[in-house]
């Protein structure tokens, strides 16, 4: 998670707008690249922990997508119980218990301040309860949120666009907001995975 994104996310829940979020994010960007790190932690524990998402349909389900017997007659009538029936399904998760994240950036520090002091949780799972943030702080940096001490990537960045080490690690990755768009991805150099 780059703090580009981590900012865009919380403005996006204000702001309910996409483009509105993404032009409001208080970091130094060049065309379209956030200077802001990923997220940097050491992993005290790490484990897996599961959910069970209920998925109840309460509206006519396609009988086409049925399998049928051999007269072509559905197996069972899917009625309004049988809907009801179907659904549990469970997803885990890795879950990593950090003391604390860091990110390098240039930008705006009160208003970036501003934007995460009310913000208790963070990460894919928040809204059950997982990744709390006990306090915020910023301190001077004197990295840019490109590259680290010594030339390596502190976030993706277009293989063409990077000055740093070229010996980093290269991975297809999304570089710039919106991250879920696939038009978003590039051959990229990256930090190094976790251990």
């Amino acid at each position: 998670m780059t703090l580009d994104a981590l900012l865009a996310g919380i403005l996006f829940d204000q702001l309910q707008d996409v483009e509105a979020a993404h032009s409001s994010v208080p970091i130094q960007c060049t065309d379209g690249l956030f200077h802001a790190s990923a997220a940097m932690y050491e992993t005290l524990d790490e484990s897996r922990v599961a959910f069970v998402a209920n998925l109840r349909a309460d509206h006519s389900l396609d009988s086409d997508l049925f399998p049928k017997k051999a007269d072509g007659n559905m197996y069972r009538k899917m009625g309004r119980m049988r809907r009801r029936d179907f659904g549990a399904v469970m997803n885990s998760y890795d879950c990593k218990f950090v003391e604390s994240i860091e990110w390098h950036a240039e930008g705006d520090s009160d208003e970036i301040m501003r934007i995460v002091e009310s913000t208790s949780f963070i990460g894919k799972r928040r809204a059950s309860g997982f990744g709390e943030v006990a306090h915020w702080t910023i301190e001077p940096s004197e990295l840019d949120g490109l590259t680290g001490y010594v030339d390596e990537p502190l976030r993706p960045i277009p293989t063409e666009r990077f000055t740093g080490d070229k010996d980093s690690l290269k991975v297809d990755a999304a570089w710039r907001p919106a991250y879920w768009d696939p038009a978003n991805r590039a051959l990229c150099y990256a930090p190094e995975p976790s251990l």
